[in-house]
């Protein structure tokens, strides 16, 4: 704030000096009587200089700039005091903004929920609207259904009674007739089961059969897999070979029942049929029965 005052501080000593000086010699000139005209004859009155005590003019700059100091000290007071207070102010404003900020934010969140509660409350009443038509719809389902059973059941007994009238009516023919139709429909059914177990039989027969040449093709095709050709092999060599195996495919018994007049490869072929063991023998009882003990040729290709 010095610094602010510094640049005109001269000027104002300056003026404070021009100014006692103006008010001596104005004192003085109060104090001195008016100037008669001079005559010719007369000489002129000499008016002495006032000579301005420099003590004094130092004394009143020393008070004028005490003035001056504590007018500043006090501006500087002022202005800390006013920066104090805006400060101060500052922190209100701030922190009525932070608690109109926490405010609205409590509000924006109180809104929020109140209509998330609102659109709860509508979604549910909305869930209670549908399942109290759906219960209502099922009522009028179950009364339109119990209403129509009671009318076929109405019908059904009207029905009976006019049968029953009807039968007693011709009893006798009747019966008569239905036990001819009774002994003809036990012996067209008797016929029937009869055939479409012999149909059934065949069906499974020729099943089994399809299965038991899909295992020969599996099992020559193992056993060939283990066979080990012998030197004195020759293209077209064949032998019939008797298996005997137990539950799960395992080989207890290979021998030639029908050689191919090559004892080396009508061994080999047995050896082979052991080796191939367990065979690819299926879990159905009625192929596995098959396969108990059965006979195949043992021909390898090339």
């Amino acid at each position: 704030m010095k610094r602010s005052f510094g640049w005109w501080l001269p000027f104002l000593k300056s003026l404070a000096l021009h100014s006692l000086l103006f008010t001596v010699l104005l004192l003085r000139w109060q104090g001195v009587p008016t100037p008669r005209p001079v005559s010719p004859q007369e000489p002129p009155e000499i008016i002495e200089a006032v000579a301005v005590d420099e003590r004094q003019v130092q004394e009143e700059l020393r008070r004028i700039e005490e003035k001056e100091q504590a007018r500043q000290a006090y501006q500087e007071k002022l202005k800390r005091q006013r920066l104090a207070e805006e400060r101060r102010l500052q922190e209100i404003r701030r922190k009525r903004q932070l608690e109109k900020k926490r405010l609205q934010a409590l509000a924006e969140k109180r809104h929020k929920k109140a209509q998330e509660e609102a659109r709860r409350l509508a979604e549910l009443k909305k869930r209670q609207q549908e399942e109290k038509e759906r219960l209502a719809k099922l009522e009028r389902q179950r009364r339109e259904a119990e209403r129509k059973r009671q009318e076929e059941a109405k019908r059904r007994k009207a029905a009976e009674e006019k049968r029953r009238r009807e039968e007693a009516a011709r009893k006798a023919e009747a019966a008569r007739k239905k036990a001819l139709e009774e002994k003809r429909r036990a012996e067209a059914r008797r016929k029937a089961e009869a055939e479409a177990k012999r149909q059934a039989v065949l069906a499974r027969q020729k099943e089994v059969d399809r299965q038991v040449v899909r295992v020969i093709g599996k099992i020559r095709q193992q056993v060939e897999g283990r066979w080990i050709r012998p030197p004195s092999y020759r293209t077209g060599l064949s032998c019939t070979i008797r298996v005997r195996v137990i539950p799960g495919g395992e080989v207890v018994d290979a021998r030639v029942i029908r050689s191919s007049g090559n004892a080396a490869f009508d061994r080999s072929a047995a050896v082979a049929v052991r080796k191939a063991s367990p065979l690819p023998i299926p879990a159905d009882p009625d192929v596995a029965a098959r396969f108990r003990e059965f006979s195949f040729v043992f021909k390898p290709e090339g």
